[in-house]
């Protein structure tokens, strides 16, 4: 583990959206949008005023769960020596088109892409084990799954404040689902990468899940703070095992 100082300076200098990534990230926004917001295009009639503005809201929630998920990927990417790229898959976003068409959007899916990484030789030099290590390109891929949980904590807390709001409650459920929708195991998406660089960590992020699905859909106090009292002691764990160095 290199020094934090080492890892703001490769963050500043390296954290950037090409434009490939941009030219598949901006239809997937728009696209996981429309999916999310079918069903608030009016009641029993077609209401296009009340529709567009939620369409609008999705648009804000979609880009926010993933430019920061996505970030955190490139973050811990960048930390262990390689660079990651967000890789958009076309069939997956007709796929989730598809099927909001088909179940009238009560099947809502994210199913977008995922992250590559790429060998960075001079972040690499004097590594232990010099070359492409799959378990941290693992680790890229279950950065996915904890920005998503991150995200899906911070929108319960809004919507526990807030109860009446749309953006938090469907911030809520797309910050979930985008999370379980990462652990398909199929090679367009991250969960390919996590089972790859280990079988255990892919079950530990299918638990993550399940524990965050069970007490933050249960939007009651106690749930909230259970929630935030896992997420505390875990990042707290991993900074005192990231600290090695």
């Amino acid at each position: 583990m290199v020094s934090m100082q080492e890892n703001w300076r490769r963050w500043k200098v390296e954290i950037r959206f090409s434009k490939q990534e941009l030219s598949g990230l901006i239809p997937a926004i728009l696209i996981l949008a429309f999916v999310f917001s079918f069903r608030d295009w009016g009641g029993e009639t077609f209401d296009a005023s009340s529709g567009l503005q939620h369409f609008i809201v999705m648009i804000s929630i979609v880009a926010i769960v993933l430019f920061f998920r996505i970030t955190c990927q490139k973050m811990y990417a960048l930390s262990q020596g390689y660079k990651a790229e967000f890789k958009v898959w076309w069939a997956g976003l007709a796929i989730s088109l598809v099927v909001a068409f088909i179940t009238f959007g009560k099947v809502p899916l994210v199913l977008a892409g995922l992250m590559t990484g790429s060998f960075a030789v001079r972040y690499r030099l004097g590594e232990f084990r010099y070359g492409y290590n799959i378990w941290q390109n693992g680790v890229i891929g279950y950065w996915a799954v904890i920005g998503s949980l991150i995200l899906s904590i911070l929108f319960a807390v809004g919507y526990y404040w807030s109860p009446e709001s749309y953006f938090f409650s469907k911030g809520l459920m797309f910050s979930l689902i985008a999370a379980f929708c990462s652990l398909i195991p199929i090679p367009q998406l991250d969960a390919i990468n996590i089972i790859m660089g280990s079988r255990t960590l892919y079950v530990v992020s299918i638990i993550f899940s399940l524990l965050a699905s069970i007490l933050l859909l249960t939007r009651t106090k106690i749930g909230l703070i259970f929630a935030l009292i896992f997420a505390l002691g875990y990042g707290a764990f991993q900074l005192i095992i990231g600290s090695e160095k």
